[in-house]
């Protein structure tokens, strides 16, 4: 979804000193193409006077924009900033250049000045030129767009706190205040009373699909053809189940209910936040294993974030100071492109499907390796009631056979390095951390400042 952005382009007042600098004003103008490319803007006239502000604010109020970006390509008086922000409930960027005949630094620190009185955050850029500059602008509206998306969404919560682990769980009414979404709790028992139902016609394909697509599968111990049966059918009625109440992404508990009682549900979580299936290429969809709220809605920003990215939700499992390599790990399944490589870009060919290492119901895990390259590590932790985030940006690295065996063999992995020891271990708030490809780290810091909450950066 193209991010919606309101451009203000505000003048000076004094007319003869807006006719003097008037080609400055159009140079710049004209210079922004580069911003115009990579959103849907609605720009405004100049803005000389507080009357052209007010018809300004009502046109992106209907165009929907989720930020507003306030340009200053000369001096301006800061007063039509203020009227701007005052009609316009959004994020707000201060953008100028860095000519020293334009005076636009002038005026970005008289405007920012004037927010800082009335307390209203806002992000300064002060030279668009500039390739820093733009990525800044890029962050923020990016950030702006994922934030307002947000707005609205619910999380659907399949069975309550799995395993005791308090830190999945999370308050309805701050995530309300904060973020605008709504978490809705359904019986995990509705998985395997829908998959049970589901006719042998509508499991077939998707279990030929799998069985064809994967490395290998190694039945034994208590995991059978049957089991894995199980599992597809989990993964065809989660999403029929996510379709009846129109979640925008999931948690499922799993551990111990299902694990025990019916199957593990490993196939969902690899699936649901995979790219495919057997009806072909689909979206990514946020999949969180033991009903992590907190998990599951770090994910769906760092989904939003990416531009619809898979992103994997893992235990911070091991660190090797002699090697400084972090061993990330899942319980059982991870989004199969994540382990993609040149000869198969699903990833599902270096998944190697092996009796799971736990639960009395029984099923598969889907071991693999996320391939290397640059990837972000986030969490949104709670400290004092507090949410703040940690964000690490990382590198995935090769590893070798030794090292995958060192931890539990049937779990899916990643080997990481990035700036921290065991100054993370003493600080971070959760035994669950966020991966995804791509370094999201100056978009993570957007998104924190507009919704108040601080972060801590890792580099």
């Amino acid at each position: 979804m193209e991010p919606r952005v309101a451009i203000a382009h505000v003048v000076d007042s004094r007319s003869d000193f807006l006719d003097l600098r008037r080609s400055l004003v159009d140079e710049e103008i004209s210079s922004l193409d580069w911003l115009r490319q990579a959103a849907s803007c609605q720009e405004s006239e100049l803005l000389d006077a507080n009357g052209r502000s007010t018809d300004f604010a009502r046109s992106a109020q209907v165009f929907g924009a989720q930020c507003l970006i306030i340009h200053l390509p000369i001096w301006a008086d800061p007063i039509f900033t203020l009227r701007l922000v005052s009609l316009l409930p959004l994020p707000v960027l201060l953008l100028g250049n860095a000519r020293p005949e334009t005076s636009s630094l002038v005026g970005i620190l008289g405007a920012g000045g004037s927010l800082d009185q009335i307390g209203r955050a806002h992000v300064r850029v002060f030279d668009h030129h500039s390739p820093d500059g733009r990525r800044k602008v890029g962050a923020f509206v990016k950030a702006a767009s994922a934030l307002s998306r947000l707005r609205g969404q619910t999380c659907g919560l399949f069975g309550g706190r799995s395993l005791g682990i308090f830190t999945a769980s999370a308050d309805p009414a701050q995530w309300q205040k904060l973020f605008g979404v709504d978490m809705q709790y359904v019986d995990q028992l509705e998985i395997p009373t829908l998959a049970e139902q589901l006719p042998p016609a509508e499991v077939e394909p998707h279990l030929r699909w799998l069985q064809s697509r994967v490395g290998g599968v190694r039945y034994g111990e208590n995991f059978s053809p049957e089991k894995l049966e199980k599992q597809v059918r989990s993964y065809l009625a989660t999403r029929k189940l996510v379709e009846q109440h129109g979640f925008d992404f999931i948690g499922v508990k799993c551990q111990p209910e299902l694990s025990d009682g019916y199957v593990t549900q490993c196939v969902a979580h690899m699936l649901v936040n995979g790219i495919e299936d057997a009806c072909g290429a689909k979206e990514s969809m946020v999949h969180a294993c033991e009903s992590d709220a907190d998990g599951a809605l770090t994910m769906q920003i760092l989904h939003l974030l990416s531009d619809g990215k898979p992103v994997a939700l893992m235990d911070v499992r091991w660190y090797d100071a002699g090697q400084d390599v972090w061993t990330l790990a899942n319980c059982g399944a991870v989004p199969a492109a994540l382990c993609a490589c040149t000869a198969d870009p699903s990833g599902l060919s270096q998944i190697h499907v092996q009796p799971h290492a736990f639960g009395r119901g029984g099923g598969g895990a889907f071991p693999a390796v996320v391939s290397p390259g640059p990837v972000t590590l986030a969490r949104l932790c709670r400290k004092d009631g507090q949410y703040w985030m940690s964000i690490a940006p990382a590198e995935v690295v090769p590893a070798g056979p030794d090292q995958v065996q060192r931890t539990t063999p049937a779990f899916p992995k990643a080997f990481v390095r990035f700036a921290a020891g065991e100054d993370f271990l003493a600080e971070y708030g959760s035994n669950h951390i966020h991966l995804v490809t791509g370094d999201l780290t100056k978009e993570l810091i957007a998104l924190c400042g507009m919704a108040g909450i601080p972060w801590k950066l890792w580099v």
